[in-house]
């Protein structure tokens, strides 16, 4: 059994037809047929139910499929880690984050992972968790500071921050008088909301805790720039509701208050892919974990 007759046998069982996964694989039907064919007298029982109207799986068939899956997976990772033993020591390290990584992490360990690995250039990326997912996958960066959720197959995460939502609004504003604001005074004022696409699950916890309360917020916009998001708050245009870090974040005319009550708290988690490693990278996780206590 070779590689090729795995791969054939996937994209048959995918498509459930002879000729669109001829037309994937770019190979004549006749030759996929009997690559399938060969296939099945190794294995020594029949993968598919072939009819002049469909194909369909076997039980074996469908047995077969999900370890030929895992082989092609595992084959791809050999090539992967091959390549990059062929390479160079990395000599970049690149890290993605939201504010409440730059405020509550950074001071405490960039300094040391430059000390460990002087050679190796530190890059930062201001990143919302959507653009920090996408630069995962493409490999633009090696460690992100985000929202869950995350695709636990391919990504690797520790939750290295518990924050508490807070809400952020003009200095001058009528409920700045108050120590704790209760969730329902914020009724009638019009919420600037950071954008749910931009946020990870910021904005469905926090929308969970108006639905648990029975308060029905009046978003008026929705802001993808946690910045601007302060700018238009300083501006008078209405409040906000963020983790805590907004409080070493607030410009001059503009202030945070705690919820009244308890409140939701929201989490920041170090994500990684599975299969990206090399010293810088875990040489910072691990100076992470220690200057938070994970371990």
């Amino acid at each position: 059994m070779e590689l090729r007759h795995i791969r054939y046998f996937i994209a048959v069982a995918e498509e459930l037809n002879f000729t669109r996964a001829a037309e994937r694989l770019r190979t004549a039907q006749p030759s996929l047929s009997q690559q399938i064919r060969d296939l099945e007298d190794e294995v020594g029982t029949p993968l598919l139910e072939r009819t002049k109207r469909r194909v369909a799986l076997t039980a074996a068939g469908r047995a077969f499929l999900d370890e030929a899956r895992l082989v092609m997976a595992q084959t791809q990772r050999a090539v992967t880690m091959a390549r990059r033993a062929a390479q160079p020591e990395q000599t970049r390290l690149a890290i993605g984050f939201l504010p409440s990584a730059e405020v509550k992490i950074f001071p405490s360990v960039l300094s040391g992972i430059r000390a460990q690995y002087p050679d190796t250039q530190v890059e930062l990326r201001h990143m919302t968790t959507g653009e920090q997912l996408a630069a995962l996958e493409n490999g633009s960066i090696d460690v992100a500071f985000m929202r869950l959720p995350v695709d636990e197959t391919t990504l690797i995460h520790d939750v290295v921050l518990l924050e508490k939502i807070v809400v952020v609004l003009p200095e001058n504003h009528e409920l700045s008088q108050l120590a704790e604001i209760p969730l329902e005074a914020l009724a009638p004022f019009p919420y600037l909301r950071v954008a749910p696409n931009h946020a990870g699950n910021l904005s469905e916890i926090t929308e969970a805790h108006c639905r648990a309360m029975g308060v029905q917020l009046r978003p008026i916009q929705d802001v993808e720039n946690v910045l601007t998001l302060l700018t238009l708050i300083g501006m008078g245009i209405g409040f906000g509701l963020l983790p805590d870090y907004a409080e070493h974040l607030v410009f001059k005319n503009v202030t945070t208050r705690p919820l009244a009550g308890s409140a939701p708290s929201v989490e920041l988690a170090m994500v990684r892919s599975r299969d990206r490693d090399f010293p810088a990278l875990s040489g910072f996780v691990d100076l992470v974990k220690r200057a938070l206590h994970k371990d």
